[in-house]
């Protein structure tokens, strides 16, 4: 217990929050990252990153430990999928031991004014106190420093996922392919991570309102089995009965209304949010990584081209301008990547009448979805310092 005082403390050892922490590392900022989970957070098993997200990743200087991960081969410039855990691990082995504190779990945060400035002072379970020259929320989708901002709530898609990992220990003999099953309600897939390991995923419309999903790991695969895909292709249903139970999840889908980004508090004095504490959003474009990794990158420009041009020294005062500009850069990205991801789900996922066949294969395939990939297409810049 006691009080500490720290340049940068961000909230949440995630993408965003790790990716931050090394792209202000790269200016000789050194961050503590407070993580409330006993270890990395892992849940989530893999996920696809787009040419944006490797853009940022070459920013941060990690691309390379990723390397291994290839595109698809019916998709040789598109998304390369990788493990969670593989891409955290990555992030985190650039930051000192002492960076990450794990176990840390926020009560309570407020700010103080000092010789004209504003600091954050952070209240943990544990007694302890830190105060902070910039304090950034990357705690994910229910996060503490979006609800003291005053951002209102994430809501609910009415969609859910389930997302796992297959191991098939001799091989399972499948080329780089992605495969998907859309419509009628549901998105379903799987695409092979190694020559052993396939990582796969079903969204679709949640249990009846008032039933609650699934818990238990072999639970969750039999309603899939049974239940949500029992009609799909019996090579995606081999792929579900080989799933690792552990590292099996089933959770809600939610996103942020987008006027609440256009219009809401992303960042107050020298407070500010990033990755799904600023615009969580569903998956339907898997930008939801891509899009934290942008935020890590631009983030750690603002902030570290303050600190070299005032001489290694973090100004306090200049805070609130220098989050300012980094909110204004990424306000409109984010806002319609929330709801390019949404119209995407509801379009394709959105039943077999004719108007939505309509819909999706002349209007969306043909138009909306090229407008969609051309905006994921995005280069947010390097870390010249």
């Amino acid at each position: 217990m006691g009080t500490s005082v720290e340049d940068v403390v961000i909230v949440g050892g995630g993408i965003a929050g790790l990716g931050t922490a090394v792209a202000l590392k790269r200016a000789g900022i050194e961050a503590l990252v407070l993580e409330r989970s006993e270890g990395l957070r892992t849940t989530g098993a893999a996920l696809s990153l787009f040419s944006n997200a490797w853009c940022a990743l070459d920013a941060l200087g990690v691309s390379h430990k990723l390397a291994s991960y290839t595109p698809s081969l019916n998709d040789a410039v598109g998304p390369r999928t990788v493990h969670r855990k593989a891409l955290l691990e990555a992030l985190a082995d650039e930051l000192s031991v002492h960076s990450i504190r794990f176990s840390s779990k926020i009560s309570a945060i407020e700010t103080q004014q000092h010789e004209g400035s504003s600091i954050a002072i952070v209240h943990m379970e544990n007694g302890t106190v830190i105060k902070a020259k910039v304090l950034i929320g990357c705690d994910g989708v229910h996060s503490v420093v979006s609800r003291w901002l005053g951002l209102r709530e994430p809501v609910f898609s009415g969609r859910s996922a389930v997302r796992g990992l297959a191991v098939y220990p001799q091989g399972h003999g499948l080329e780089q392919n992605v495969r998907r099953y859309v419509g009628s309600g549901r998105n379903a897939g799987f695409v092979p991570l190694t020559d052993k390991e396939i990582y796969w995923f079903f969204s679709g419309i949640s249990p009846a309102k008032g039933a609650s999903l699934a818990e238990d790991p072999e639970d969750i695969r039999k309603e899939v089995l049974e239940n949500y895909a029992k009609d799909l292709p019996p090579i995606y249903l081999d792929v579900v009965q080989h799933a690792d139970l552990s590292t099996l999840t089933w959770a809600p889908l939610m996103f942020r209304y987008p006027w609440n980004v256009v219009f809401g508090n992303l960042s107050k004095q020298n407070i500010t949010v990033a990755g799904d504490a600023m615009h969580p959003m569903t998956p339907d474009l898997a930008q939801g990584g891509c899009s934290a990794l942008e935020d890590a990158v631009i983030l750690g420009r603002h902030i570290g081209t303050s600190f070299v041009q005032n001489g290694q020294v973090l100004v306090v005062k200049k805070m609130s301008e220098v989050l300012g500009k980094y909110v204004e850069e990424r306000r409109w990205r984010v806002t319609l990547l929330i709801t390019w991801s949404y119209i995407s789900g509801w379009v394709q996922q959105g039943g077999s009448g004719w108007g939505m066949k309509f819909l999706r294969d002349t209007i969306f395939y043909k138009f909306l979805f090229l407008k969609m990939v051309k905006y994921v297409t995005y280069d947010c810049g390097k870390l010249d310092f």
